[in-house]
């Protein structure tokens, strides 16, 4: 069976926003105590995003991260998690199919997700590196902030409203 977005019909949408769909990527839920995750270079700060060339990892809670990898390398970073994590109390749990990935490019991508969201995304207090859980119109989401992008993950049977939401918000 192959994996499908549950955007895969939605490519003009997404265009018209200037937004793309980044293929399945790899998405692992990590839960162990803040001074491990610490050692290993997760950050520990709220709503802050550690990155390197090939993961980010958001910072979801006081025990809990999400790492986010390119599609298909899931089961390598649960396995690799679970090799550096033995011996101390963890979780590692692959989510991958847990929630799509809108990334929205532009200038006007914060004023359209400011549309449905209440979070302040004023260069002030949102920038790169950033992340946060929040609701936008009625979906649960993660925000991550990007060099030049904002990464919406939404569960999949939430995607298309949230699409439909950011079309209402583009239109004058």
């Amino acid at each position: 069976m192959t994996a499908r977005s549950p955007l895969a019909e939605r490519p003009e949408h997404l265009e018209r926003l200037g937004a793309r769909e980044p293929a399945l990527l790899a998405q692992v839920d990590v839960r162990a105590d803040p001074s491990t995750a610490a050692s290993l270079g997760f950050p520990v700060e709220p709503n802050i995003v550690a990155s390197s060339s090939d993961r980010d990892i958001l910072w979801l809670g006081p025990d809990e991260w999400l790492v986010v990898g390119h599609g298909g390398t899931a089961k390598a970073l649960v396995a690799e998690l679970e090799t550096t994590l033995a011996g101390v109390h963890h979780s590692v749990v692959d989510v991958s199919a847990n929630r799509t990935v809108i990334e929205l490019a532009g200038s006007s991508r914060h004023e359209l997700l400011s549309s449905a969201c209440s979070i302040d995304l004023h260069p002030r207090s949102w920038g790169d590196g950033r992340c946060a859980q929040t609701v936008f119109g009625g979906a649960q989401i993660v925000l991550q902030e990007r060099e030049g992008t904002t990464r919406v993950f939404v569960r999949p049977s939430f995607a298309a409203y949230v699409v439909d939401l950011l079309l209402a918000a583009s239109e004058p």
